[in-house]
């Protein structure tokens, strides 16, 4: 195939430069120079068909720019979504990425049997790194098309159960170690996340009201007025006596009884001291891993409420969940499971007493 003549597509200057033009962006006609003239045409079609920006470009960038505020534990959950993403579309220029695409991605997720829990953390991926590449200036996509995209319908949802009354008990007899046993009690009488806890400053724990404020939280509803119950009072004025200092919960190796670093207790550092807890306690399973954890000690605190009788709303605004269905599907949910008890022991009671009848015939 005959070569191009380069040069007779251009003007060539007094100079000795050629000259061309290309559109920009904005559809304006702007000149550019080369002594080359081919290498000035190839110039000119990288102007006008710029290299388009990939969904793994977006994803890379994202990943660099927000790594460091997610936390670890978290990251952990999202990174085999963002590896999965990567590879099913990064090669996908990032505006070429239609709310379909992400509808049929969260559908596949679904077909797969994934929980509602996991589905949901990708849909997250999908918006968090979408509203990466709208802020970005360089990519110029429009709108987040993730946005809109709603979880399947129909997604199973693991249910969190309440610890067995035995192990409520050995919680509750621990309530004056201040070595580590303090913090689930805590856990349980306030109902707070395990973040909320470990991230409370100490300042926020009002001993003179008997409330302990959440001033910051994901959700407006998080944000809320945790009431000191009885039974907590005296533990906790023990604990704070035991452990002066910004963090309610400070960075410590409990079973060593040293601090080991600035700040509130980690993740790494909860870990380590509720593995050795739920060990102590005979809580754990063939592999070694604790069988209870942080989720089931506040669904603990929403099992005592109802049976304690507190209403929907207070519980609500106790455990701080963002919207009423949620209480209402744990007090729903544990309702049933105490008809189904109630109806047990009817059943025994009847069944005792028919007993009963029959010998005496």
């Amino acid at each position: 195939m005959k070569k191009p003549n380069y040069a007779a597509m251009f003007t060539l200057r007094k100079d000795g430069r050629y000259m061309g033009y290309y559109r920009g962006p904005d559809g304006r006609r702007r000149a550019i120079y080369d002594r080359d003239p081919e290498r000035l045409y190839f110039r000119i079609q990288d102007k006008e068909t710029p290299q388009r920006t990939t969904f793994r470009e977006v994803l890379d960038s994202w990943e660099a720019k927000h790594r460091e505020e997610i936390r670890d534990r978290t990251w952990a959950n999202y990174a085999p979504h963002v590896e999965s993403i990567r590879s099913l579309y990064g090669d996908t220029p990032v505006e070429d990425l239609t709310a379909f695409d992400v509808q049929q991605d969260l559908l596949t997720q679904k077909a797969k049997g994934l929980s509602y829990t996991v589905v949901n953390s990708r849909r997250c991926i999908w918006r968090m790194a979408l509203d990466h590449a709208v802020g970005d200036p360089n990519i110029r996509l429009p709108y987040n098309v993730a946005l809109g995209v709603k979880n399947p319908k129909g997604l199973p949802k693991g249910s969190r159960e309440t610890p067995e009354d035995g192990i409520l008990d050995q919680i509750i007899d621990g309530a004056n170690d201040m070595t580590f046993g303090f913090v689930p009690f805590f856990l349980l009488c306030t109902g707070l996340r395990r973040s909320e806890a470990l991230q409370r400053p100490a300042r926020d724990v009002d001993l003179k009201k008997w409330e302990i404020s959440v001033t910051k939280a994901k959700t407006k509803s998080g944000v809320r007025i945790v009431p000191i119950i009885e039974p907590l009072r005296d533990p906790l004025k023990a604990w704070m006596k035991a452990h002066p200092g910004e963090w309610l919960f400070p960075h410590i190796d409990y079973y060593a009884g040293r601090k080991a670093a600035s700040g509130y207790m980690s993740d790494t550092n909860w870990d380590t001291a509720w593995l050795a807890y739920c060990k102590a306690h005979g809580w754990l399973d063939a592999d070694g891993k604790p069988t209870v954890g942080a989720h089931h000690l506040r669904h603990g605190t929403a099992t005592l409420l109802y049976e304690a009788g507190v209403d929907v709303y207070t519980a609500q605004h106790i455990l701080g969940h963002a919207n009423v269905t949620t209480t209402l599907a744990i007090y729903t949910d544990l309702r049933k499971k105490h008809e189904a008890k109630n109806v047990r022991k009817f059943s025994r009671a009847l069944s005792k007493k028919l007993s009963k009848t029959r010998n005496k015939a």
